[in-house]
């Protein structure tokens, strides 16, 4: 069996209760055939990733090439801004790389009319700058429609080294991008970077009846394509 090895935030949190609407973690080996290889990267909190810190970059490679020698058939990543580091990661080993949910965004602009958006949902809106637009290689960047965590207790949480939340406050932080989602005219499809989405695409998929996409689906492509080693 195919093993997936996902490289981590340093960060350390915890959900408190429960609700149907909340689901599984990306590195959740109830996701798999085989448990994922989950390694946090010393030094990389959501903080400096997030904002795009060049100095993460040789942390990520390392782990990386740890994991590979542990085991896995190919790497994510749990912050969807590891984006910066794609090809540094890609380059350095010798199994199939996708570390974030972004690098679909180029093809689901494709799927959808030109007169239609997607709506992508980061963990921060400010922080999805046009280096990673140039990097994606996406060029009419207005047909996206950019609706972000922060100002949330969601972000608060992630942003913490070590924090807690209910996934009641989750689920309301969701509800309130997807009333936002809402007043836009013209989305065919949104597009969740932040991996916390993942477990809540469902919600966000039945309240807006549009297609979502997040870093589930991008690891669940990523294993579908990856040989066994």
């Amino acid at each position: 069996m195919k093993t997936l090895g996902v490289l981590g935030l340093s960060n350390k949190g915890t959900y408190t209760g429960q609700h149907l609407d909340f689901g599984l973690g990306i590195a959740d080996p109830r996701r798999y055939e085989s448990p994922p290889i989950w390694r946090q990267v010393p030094g990389a909190w959501a903080s400096n990733v997030v904002s795009g810190d060049p100095a993460c970059e040789k942390g990520y490679v390392n782990l990386a090439q740890e994991l590979v020698r542990e085991g896995a058939d190919a790497i994510t990543c749990d912050c969807g801004f590891t984006v910066r580091y794609q090809q540094a990661i890609a380059a350095a080993v010798s199994v199939p790389v996708s570390t974030s949910s972004l690098l679909l965004l180029p093809t689901l602009l494709a799927h959808v009319p030109a007169g239609r958006k997607i709506a992508v949902l980061p963990a921060d809106s400010r922080c999805l700058d046009a280096g990673i637009m140039e990097a994606l290689g996406v060029t009419e960047p207005s047909r996206l429609v950019i609706e972000g965590l922060e100002g949330t207790a969601t972000y608060n949480y992630m942003w913490a080294e070590k924090g807690n939340i209910h996934v009641n406050e989750v689920l309301a932080d969701i509800d309130d991008i997807i009333a936002r989602i809402r007043k836009h005219e013209n989305v065919a499809a949104i597009l969740c970077e932040c991996t916390i989405f993942s477990r809540v695409s469902a919600r966000i998929r039945r309240a807006t009846g549009l297609p979502v996409y997040d870093a589930a689906n991008n690891a669940a492509l990523l294993m579908v394509a990856a040989a066994e080693r």
